[in-house]
């Protein structure tokens, strides 16, 4: 059975998506600023990949993003296959445009600077 809390919250994120259609939609409003931000192909969904390729270099992006306050995941084999280690970026409606606009200016400039 599920939890009375997990009930609760899923009950009470119901009645916010109710009140307040906006809220739902901007994570992915979100997603897409980053993106044309950084003339990424426009995302889909309030995740959104950057693959790196290299596991030791996904890792290092995620330990200099942590050091600039950001907590961004590397996913890497055997999770995606050889080569195609990535960073993933999950956006949520709590995140300020301005942080996101920070994100983007750190990853396009030492990053995406870097790609051939």
């Amino acid at each position: 059975a599920l939890a009375s809390a997990s009930a609760a919250a899923a009950i009470a994120a119901i009645d916010l998506i109710k009140r307040d259609p906006a809220f739902a939609r901007a994570p992915l409003r979100k997603a897409q600023a980053f993106t044309a931000r950084l003339n990424l192909p426009e995302a889909v969904s309030p995740i959104v990949p950057i693959i790196l390729g290299d596991t030791d270099a996904a890792l290092k992006a995620s330990a200099m993003l942590a050091d600039e306050g950001f907590l961004v995941t590397a996913i890497r084999p055997p999770t995606v296959p050889p080569g195609t280690s990535r960073l993933r970026l999950t956006f949520t409606a709590g995140h300020p445009d301005t942080e996101i606009e920070r994100l983007a200016a750190i990853i396009g400039e030492r990053l995406l600077a870097r790609r051939p």
